[in-house]
């Protein structure tokens, strides 16, 4: 495998890739295919990230581990219809996102931001217990990427949010406590 590519997916599982690895992977398909396998191709095309470590660890490369890879594969989970030309979420879809709640908090509207995360809790949490922690995880994890590699006052914004929304009971304190341990560290 090229060195070139190799050093993306150095790049990208470090956070530091200029792309998302969907774009990427568009523009060097080709000439992936002229050297992998099909199988090794079709691994790497689905896989993604996650195989793409595995190929760096088989050349002895080792990726420091950073918040920007969870990032990366995240983005590289996303439709090539809801990122911009470098991978990344088109903005106004992020801005759109829980109802219009993160676009709020990136104007600066926190507290508007927060009650309107805050009641769209309340009716997953209508749904049940298992329905609630979810989505507060997923709030977590938007709110830890936001902090670590995007607009950090999103990010605290929307932990604050599951640190208050999941206090008081054990299936959503975890997540809480998990929360709160990224606001104290990330300040």
């Amino acid at each position: 495998m090229d060195a070139e590519h190799l050093e993306y997916f150095k790049a990208a599982l470090e956070g530091r890739a200029s792309v998302g690895w969907n774009v990427w992977f568009a523009a060097n398909q080709q000439a992936l295919a002229q050297q992998l396998s099909r199988p090794a191709l079709l691994r790497l095309k689905f896989s993604k990230l996650d195989e793409a470590e595995r190929l760096l660890a088989q050349t002895g490369i080792v990726p420091r581990s950073t918040a920007g890879k969870r990032y990366e594969m995240y983005c590289a989970e996303f439709a090539a219809d809801v990122v911009d030309a470098n991978g990344r979420p088109l903005p106004a879809l992020w801005r759109a996102a829980h109802g219009g709640a993160i676009g709020l908090l990136a104007d600066g509207e926190r507290e508007a931001g927060q009650a309107k995360l805050l009641a769209e809790f309340r009716r997953v949490r209508k749904r049940g217990l298992q329905q609630a922690h979810e989505w507060l995880a997923d709030l977590c994890f938007e709110g830890e990427m936001e902090l670590t590699s995007g607009n950090a006052e999103v990010g605290r914004s929307l932990l604050a949010v599951v640190v208050q929304a999941g206090s008081g009971h054990d299936l959503l304190d975890a997540t809480a406590m998990i929360a709160r341990e990224l606001l104290e560290r990330h300040g």
